[in-house]
């Protein structure tokens, strides 16, 4: 009974006045748009109902495939505009992107590695396709822009 309640009352909330300023709170946002409790979107992607809290919070940020998952669900050019989760979804040009701005540029892999402040295994992994993790991506971010890198 008290899910059907809250089924009904949803129903004339207006959630189109939420923030969006984040990937959390365009989740949260797109999520209830839809009419979709916590439960209901992780069961549709394949996940723990506890993600979909800690991407709503920020605590986490989804995968690569957790976000090809919920952009089936949800409107994916709105929830992954800007920040990692359009990294994510771009990481396939960004591998390209470091080779030719590293040879254009006539650097070494220790150079350009100095250049954007991780090391040069680190940058050597990126050159081969592995995808850097949200809290890498939040300390070198500012210089992957000055080097229009992402």
């Amino acid at each position: 009974m008290d899910f059907l309640n809250a089924k009904f009352i949803h129903n004339f909330y207006d959630y189109s006045n939420l923030p969006e300023d984040t990937f959390g709170q365009r989740l949260k946002k797109l999520r209830l748009l839809k009419g979709l409790s916590q439960y209901e979107l992780a069961d549709a992607v394949g996940i723990q109902h506890g993600m979909i809290a800690s991407y709503e919070i920020e605590q986490f940020y989804p995968s690569l495939d957790s976000i090809n998952k919920l952009s089936k669900i949800l409107d994916i050019n709105i929830l992954c505009c800007e920040g990692y989760s359009n990294f994510l979804i771009n990481s396939n040009n960004f591998k390209d992107k470091l080779i030719s701005w590293r040879l254009e540029n006539k650097l070494t892999k220790r150079n350009a590695s100095k250049l954007i402040g991780i090391s040069e295994r680190g940058y050597a992994l990126w050159e081969s396709g592995i995808i850097m993790n949200s809290t890498t991506y939040l300390k070198v971010k500012n210089k992957l822009l000055v080097y229009n890198l992402i």
